[in-house]
């Protein structure tokens, strides 16, 4: 009965010593999974990191650029030369194609004296000015001396190619008037029935077609 009791004793202790490894190791197997847990729930993972590709940037003086369609300009043209305009007087000047139908006298040399000689042409054309009439006396400088030669102080004022006047000449005239405008010296003049203010000075006297 005794030996009997000593046996119960050791096999309550040992079943206690069973139980107490099993229940110690049952902890040790919820240990990391708890704590497994917890790390989920209570605390917080360090944030993650974005990584950005960047793209690389092209080496200088290799960007490129949309093609470009370049025009070459047209070659400049010098415009060609304009036709040489036909001489021009004053504002008031009167511009006429007439003929010489008149010359009352002859010419006095010129190493007498400068002057202005009167004769009388019939109007054919009116290239620019108002005249009505069909005769015009018009007075010439010099008229022995052609117009391209004359070498005076005159030769400033009076132009033109006319080389001889003589009865018949066809002449394209640059005219202004009084006479008296252009010459206050020596005059020779037959007309003394026209108004002074009527008669022109040629400032010009080219031959005309």
């Amino acid at each position: 009965m005794r030996c009997i009791g000593i046996n119960g004793v050791w096999l309550g202790v040992l079943a206690f010593a069973v139980s107490l490894c099993a229940g110690e190791g049952a902890d040790k197997q919820a240990e990391p999974a708890a704590k497994a847990e917890k790390y989920v729930v209570g605390s917080k993972k360090p944030a993650e990191k974005k990584v950005e590709v960047k793209e690389a940037a092209p080496a200088q003086g290799t960007q490129k650029t949309p093609t470009e369609v370049t025009k070459k300009a047209p070659a400049e043209t010098k415009p060609s030369a304009a036709p040489a305009k036909a001489a021009k007087g004053p504002a008031d000047s009167l511009v006429i194609v007439a003929r010489v139908v008149e010359i009352p006298g002859k010419f006095a040399p010129n190493d007498l004296y400068n002057y202005v000689y009167v004769m009388k042409y019939r109007v054919l054309e009116v290239v620019s000015g108002a005249y009505a009439a069909k005769e015009i006396y018009v007075g010439h400088y010099n008229p022995l001396i052609p117009r391209a030669r004359l070498k005076d102080k005159m030769a400033a004022v009076v132009k033109g190619d006319v080389e001889k006047f003589e009865v018949g000449g066809k002449h394209r005239l640059v005219l202004s008037k009084p006479i008296e405008k252009y010459w206050n010296d020596a005059k020779e003049d037959e007309y003394i029935d026209i108004d002074d203010s009527e008669k022109y000075f040629a400032l010009r006297a080219d031959i005309a077609k």
